[in-house]
């Protein structure tokens, strides 16, 4: 099967920046893609998810601690916007490329 190369345009112009747009993003989903395939078949993503369920458990069990309680919240919030955010990214863009795949087939 031949395959055709994409004409790249030329540089400096609008479809050009388009072009360099769009590459770069698919570099970028398709890597985000493969991550989670890895980490996935790797088991990274259980012992995450376990760490970060012990993390919160340790900071709410010290949530009424008179002294140290505004620490420990911030500290729950802190762990939600980075491990929760960075999981929930590798899934949705892991079941985004199922869903692709399962609907072109």
């Amino acid at each position: 099967m031949p395959k055709t190369t994409i004409q790249v345009p030329e540089k400096g112009t609008y479809q050009w920046q388009l072009f360099d747009y769009w590459s770069d993003e698919f570099r970028q989903t398709h890597a985000d893609h493969s991550a989670y395939i890895a980490l996935n078949f790797a088991g990274a993503l259980d012992a995450c998810r376990n760490k970060f369920q012990t993390l919160i458990q340790y900071h709410r069990q010290h949530l009424n601690d008179a002294k140290h309680g505004i620490r420990h919240s911030r500290a729950i919030a802190r762990l939600q916007n980075t491990m929760s955010g960075a999981a929930m990214a590798y899934e949705s863009c892991f079941h985004q490329a199922t869903t692709r795949n399962t609907s072109a087939a």
